[in-house]
């Protein structure tokens, strides 16, 4: 295999693990004797990509939702965010701060 081939896989795999929580198994000889070396990497930056791309939307999904989560706390009178996200807390509603 080349070093652009690895490169590719590696960036791959680590995409791939972004999105799913753990690494793919990867058939090396599918993916080149069904695409070549070429294809193969052309192939993997793609879902590179697109994995990445994945993980983008799921992060702006979920900060939507902080942000809606903390907007119904104020609208029900929380005076402030700091309150508002120990509201969210208090009823163990578990959000990813970012």
């Amino acid at each position: 295999m080349t070093r652009k081939f690895d490169e590719a896989v590696q960036a791959y795999s680590d995409a791939y693990k972004e999105y799913h929580g753990i690494r793919p198994i990867l058939a090396y000889d599918y993916w080149d004797s069904q695409l070549g070396i070429e294809g193969a990497i052309q192939e993997m930056e793609e879902w590179t990509n697109r994995y990445y791309d994945w993980v983008a939307e799921d992060l702006a999904q979920e900060r939507a939702d902080e942000d809606a989560s903390i907007n119904a706390c104020m609208e029900a009178g929380a005076p402030d965010i700091d309150t508002a996200m120990r509201w969210l807390e208090d009823a163990e509603i578990h959000l990813q701060w970012a």
